[in-house]
This record gives structure tokens, C-alpha cells and sequence, in this order.
């Protein structure tokens, strides 16, 4: 009430009253300021502009010599004066707060005392008429507090990417594949000898270390490192000669099960001679750039004692403590049996790829009430930087740091959240942004969320509106490999300056799933 603010004017409406008698004894004219129709009124105070219209005198009978329009607070306080319909229907309602208001409108003569902002209308005297009032009713704007919680949904994964070996590499061929790893990453592969009843080639248990401790990025011929191992599947038959190998069997899996062990075939003791490993296969493995790499199988047993065939077989890009395929001195999976004996890969990559995929922690985020939290097209901020490269909220006035049931500001790991409340009013929207830690300078996030349809709060879960937005402060590498993402950079802010724009991410490599297979945000009024 107290900032509403009408201009007092006092104009006539040039309604002007001559007598042109010289009798004393002329009676008096009466005035009579009629009838006002319209409304009544109701508006919510919101932050919208309120306005009066298709108001309507009627019966006022042109006496008077002056008239204005009266709006009076509930108790008749005179809040202004509007001395016009245009005037009126200028008036503001919202900038009076909530209640009511009264309009009138007066007629009167010179001498009227009262009639002024700030007095009662019952205190006025003097000659005067007044209607009857409209009423304008100034509701308040629906206001609730909201639950908002931002879940990580990952699932979890073992391995950071796989694939297949597929065809036969013939003596003299060779076949190549790409992939891209990270510091910490091992690269496993089998690729059966098909000269034999369950034999194949791989480094050891745990893969190729594919980078040193400096983040030197293995390359060259690295054939020392691939043996030659049996699965332990089907009883071994003299190489190259045996019914039951793959050239010359009837039918796959038809040998006579050993169930055995996996084991270094110098180690097994079968009577058997087998050519030299480096004899057999040539594996090199390039370094691309980046956290890409080119790993290549050659076939050289063309001039060996036994020509042989390779298999198609898988790759994985595991952790040195994973043994993705197989377990020295253990029982082989299904997969590797599939592979060493009948260079069938299809068990084997359908069950890595079932344990595949890129899996990310959240950082803290931040959120805002009617404003952004960054803006596309546009340089970003310090604050968004921050957010968006090392998941540091602290530049934004309201940040969620700490996860439900966590002591401390963490990042949230699948399966766990961050809850925060907030409270406000119709009309009010929000923001809310949050890095995803397995890259660069992403963000997963999104402006401009309306919390009311109308008056109604609304609740349940709003993840659709999120999406991926780069900040385009610090060059991309490929998510979840990059040497300068927070997981394995040695601090914040160090990966090399893009200078780029804020922008919505559309070059997503395929690692990377949809918006709802990562994160959900949910929210609830309270």
C-alpha cells in the first residue's frame, strides 16, 4: 500500500455552471455525480501490471465545478486522484499490494476541503456528490517452497569401451582397430589360433598398460607382450592336424571337453610343438593424438612351421585391477570359449557390451530464481567457468554441494543425489546447472523453468528440460578419456583455452547417452 503512487490532478472536466440571473432568490443547483458500473475487479499481485477498464458513468448531471475519480484503500484513505477515465484506467493496481480498493467518482464546487492523498474521504467538506464505489480486489500471488533433487542415474559399468575383431585375418592380412583410453586405461583383446582345438592370442590377464606414469602413451610393436594361451575348454589335438579344430571340424564346440584352466600354452604340457608367438602375429599399436589409438593384428604366419588363420575375436578397454576376459590359472567364461575354439565373438561382446559404457560422477551445481545460470551465444562467466570446467560453484549466490547423507561438498556417484529447497511465487522460474565430471567443460543444464501453471505449483519430474551446454572455455577431448577432465587432471583449470562461445552441445561422441540415462531432476511442492 504504502508504494502506490497516483499523481494528484485536479482537472476540471469542463463542465462549467453560469448564472445569469440577478435574483437572490435563484435556487441552488443541485449536483449529482450518478452512477458507476464495472468490474468488480480481481488481480493477483505479481509483478504484472494491473489495469482498470470498461468503467461507465452514467446519470451524472454536468454540475459541479470540478470532478475527479477517487480510489480509496479499504478504510477510505485516499490513495489518489485520477481526474480522468484515461487516468484511471492508467492506474497500476499492482503496485498497491494486496487488499482492496474503492473507486468513486465526485463532483463539487469550489471550497471543498479534504480532498487530498492521504485524507479519509469521510473528512472532506463542502459541496460536493459522490457515486457509488467499484471495488478492485488485489489477491496475493501464489507462493509455495519446493523439493528439488538432482540424481545421478548412471548404471554402473565395468569397462570404458569395448568391440569386436571381426573376419578372418588370413597369413599376410592384416586388420586395425580404433579406440580412445585414458591415463589409468588397459587395452584386452583374444584373437583365436585356429590351427588349434581352444587356443588364442592376448597380453595377459589384465591387458596393455596403454600409458606410463608420466602419461606417456604406449606405442610400436608390442608382440613381446602377446602370448599364446589355451582356454582349457577341449582337449588339445596335435596343431594343425586335429579333427576337431576349426578347419577341419564337422561343426563348433564337437572336441572332447577338457574343463580345464586358462593357461600360458608353454605352460601346458600336451605333447605338442607351436610356433613361435612372433612367428605367428605381429601387434603394434599407435598413438593417434589426444587419448586415440590405433591397435593393428598382422597375420605372418605365412612362412611359419604352421600357415594359420586368425579369428575374429573382442577388445575391452578395462582398469589394471580388471581381468575382463580372463582369469589365469581360473575356468573360462563362455565368451572366451566361444572365441578360442570356433572364433565365435558373439557371446563375448554381447556380455561386454552389457558391462560398457561411459559412467560419470555430478559436481556441486548452482541454481538461481529468475535469472540465468549462463547464456548461449555469449562468452561465458568466471562463475560459469568454474562450474563448468572443475564443478566449482562458489561464484553463484545459491549453490547444492553437499550429497544427501554426505558430511561434506562431494560430488554425487550413481544411485546417490542432491537435494536443495527453494521457495517462490507464481510467475517466478528457475535455473539450474551442473557439470558432468567426465568431460572438459559441460554442463548439464537448463534456464527458465516456470514453477507455477498458473497458480498451481508444479511437481514430478522435469529432466527433460535439461540438456548439454559446453562452455566453451577449455578444448573437448573425447568424454571420459581426456587428460584434462577433472577425474585425472593434475588441478583445476589447466586443459588448453578454447576461447568459444557457450553453446548447446550437438557433437556428442556416441559414448555419451541421452540427457534422462544420466541424471534426473526432480521437483516436489512442499
Amino acid at each position: 500500500m504504502n508504494n502506490f503512487k497516483i499523481v494528484l490532478l485536479t482537472l476540471t472536466l469542463g463542465v462549467f455552471l453560469v448564472n445569469c440571473s440577478d435574483d437572490d432568490d435563484t435556487a441552488p443547483i443541485t449536483l449529482e455525480a450518478g452512477t458507476l458500473s464495472g468490474g468488480p475487479f480481481a488481480f493477483t499481485v505479481d509483478g504484472t501490471p494491473d489495469m482498470v477498464s470498461g468503467i461507465s458513468l452514467v446519470g451524472f448531471n454536468g454540475q459541479g465545478d470540478n470532478q475527479t475519480f477517487v480510489i480509496t484503500d479499504d478504510a477510505k484513505n485516499i490513495l489518489g486522484l485520477p481526474p480522468t477515465i484515461d487516468a484511471l484506467e492508467g492506474v497500476n493496481f499492482d503496485d498497491a499490494g494486496t487488499g482492496s480498493c474503492y473507486i468513486y467518482f465526485l463532483t463539487y464546487n469550489q471550497g471543498l476541503t479534504g480532498l487530498e492523498q492521504g485524507s479519509n474521504l469521510d473528512n472532506i467538506a463542502g459541496d460536493f456528490d459522490l457515486t457509488n464505489f467499484l471495488t478492485v480486489v488485489r489477491n496475493p500471488n501464489a507462493m509455495a517452497s519446493f523439493t528439488v533433487t538432482v540424481e545421478n542415474v548412471f548404471q554402473h559399468k565395468d569397462y570404458f569401451a569395448n568391440g569386436t575383431i571381426d573376419g578372418l585375418i588370413m597369413p599376410g592380412q592384416h586388420r586395425t582397430i580404433s579406440f580412445n583410453a585414458g591415463r589409468g586405461h588397459y587395452l584386452s583383446f583374444a584373437t583365436m589360433f585356429v590351427q588349434s582345438n581352444d587356443l588364442f592370442f592376448a597380453p595377459d590377464e589384465n591387458g596393455l598398460r596403454l600409458y606410463d606414469d608420466n602419461g606417456n602413451a604406449l606405442t610400436g610393436d608390442v608382440t613381446d607382450m602377446i602370448d599364446l594361451w589355451d582356454a582349457g575348454t577341449e582337449v588339445n589335438e596335435e596343431p594343425g592336424v586335429g579333427a576337431n579344430q576349426a578347419p577341419r571340424q564337422s561343426d563348433a564346440n564337437t572336441g572332447t571337453t577338457e574343463n580345464g584352466t586358462v593357461e600360458l600354452i608353454a605352460n601346458v604340457n600336451d605333447g605338442y610343438t607351436y610356433p613361435a608367438v612372433n612367428e605367428t602375429i605381429k601387434v603394434y599399436l599407435d598413438h593417434d593424438g589426444g587419448t586415440q589409438f590405433t591397435l593393428t593384428l598382422k597375420n605372418i604366419s605365412a612362412t611359419s612351421s604352421l600357415p594359420t588363420p586368425l579369428a575374429p575375436g573382442t577388445w575391452v578397454i578395462n582398469t589394471g585391477a580388471q581381468q575382463p576376459l580372463f582369469t589365469e590359472g581360473e575356468a573360462a567364461s563362455l565368451g572366451l570359449e566361444g572365441i578360442a575354439e570356433d572364433g565365435n565373438n558373439s557371446i563375448s561382446n554381447e556380455t561386454l557390451s552389457a558391462a560398457t559404457g561411459l559412467v560419470s560422477p555430478f559436481a556441486p551445481g548452482a541454481f538461481a530464481l529468475n535469472s540465468k545460470i549462463f547464456t548461449t551465444g555469449e562468452t561465458a562467466t568466471d562463475a560459469f567457468e568454474a562450474l563448468a570446467e572443475d564443478g566449482n560453484a562458489s561464484g553463484y549466490d545459491n549453490a547444492f554441494t553437499t550429497p544427501v547423507g554426505a558430511a561434506g561438498p562431494a560430488p554425487i556417484f550413481p544411485g546417490e543425489s542432491y537435494s536443495f529447497e527453494v521457495s517462490a511465487e507464481a510467475g517466478d522460474y528457475l535455473s539450474l546447472a551442473t557439470m558432468l565430471v567426465q568431460s572438459n567443460d559441460w554442463v548439464v543444464g537448463a534456464n527458465g523453468i516456470a514453477l507455477f501453471e498458473g497458480s498451481d505449483p508444479i511437481s514430478g519430474d522435469i529432466t527433460a528440460h535439461f540438456r548439454i551446454y559446453d562452455s566453451g572455455t577449455e578444448v573437448d577431448e573425447y568424454p571420459g578419456a581426456g587428460h584434462y577432465q577433472a577425474p585425472r587432471q593434475a588441478g583445476a583449470d589447466t586443459g588448453m583455452e578454447e576461447g568459444g562461445l557457450v553453446t548447446l552441445e550437438t557433437r556428442l561422441t556416441q559414448n555419451v547417452p541421452e540427457v534422462k540415462d544420466m541424471i534426473r531432476i526432480t521437483i516436489s511442492a512442499n
